[in-house]
């Protein structure tokens, strides 16, 4: 899981220490975002990348079935009294974690009765097996199936950039989905959703979000691994100021 600083006002809570973690730099290539200091110093932006000591899932999560309705990538009516904004790297472990345990639970206590919202932002910062699977998502939105590949993609984690998400898989994760797969084959081989990946990306770094998951509820930003405690207790104060 990685993290987001705060910015504009907004409050960023620290997580407490879980578990032995380290901390990896991960340079995001020629399409990097870039920063203009001072008299036109150009500051490269470095992204810090939260990962587990063992706490990769590596295909060991079990995402439960959704019963909420969905919308491309959101869950939860567009009228809901408050949104929760997650993002995530489907190669990122902890969100995997998230993804299981985390979601659900909001899914079950605030999205199923209209009162929340989850939007979901794909991030592209661990590699190019991060955007090759964002992009793929992209693809089987276009079928409807977001979060169906959403799911298939955080269940098959098998560590960072090792060909989990090669091409030829996440073409094998249609086909196993039952998605058109001369349609979705020829939208991730002509990359459509290359350009778009990046550019969210940077947006997000742009917005201090440098590590994931995220989660931006109203003013307060939680970057993990967290827990649904402090989720919960931060929509609950969004609740009531959104009566």
């Amino acid at each position: 899981m990685t993290r987001r600083a705060s910015r504009g006002g907004k409050r960023k809570r620290r997580q407490p220490e879980r578990r032995a973690r380290a901390w990896r730099l991960q340079r995001l290539g020629a399409w990097a975002p870039v920063a203009v200091v001072g008299a036109g110093a150009v500051a490269l932006v470095v992204v810090f990348i939260l990962i587990g000591g063992g706490g990769g899932s590596d295909g060991q999560v079990d995402i439960p079935g959704r019963t909420v309705s969905t919308e491309g990538r959101t869950l939860g009516p567009a009228d809901a009294r408050v949104t929760v904004e997650e993002y995530s790297d489907f190669q990122c472990p902890f969100c995997a974690r998230a993804a299981e345990s985390m979601v659900p639970k909001i899914e079950e206590q605030y999205v199923a009765d209209g009162r929340v919202r989850l939007v979901y932002h794909p991030m592209g910062m661990i590699g190019d097996e991060s955007v090759w699977s964002a992009e793929a998502a992209e693809c089987a939105n276009e079928q409807g199936k977001f979060w169906d590949y959403h799911d298939k993609l955080y269940e098959n984690q098998e560590g960072e950039n090792q060909g989990a998400f090669a091409i030829d898989n996440l073409k094998r994760f249609a086909q196993e989905m039952g998605l058109d797969t001369q349609t979705f084959n020829q939208c991730i081989d002509s990359h459509k959703y290359e350009a778009l990946v990046k550019a969210e990306t940077q947006e997000a770094l742009e917005k201090g979000i440098t590590s994931t998951p995220t989660f931006v509820i109203g003013d307060e930003t939680i970057a993990g691994p967290g827990s649904f405690e402090q989720l919960q207790e931060a929509i609950e104060a969004e609740l009531r100021k959104n009566p």
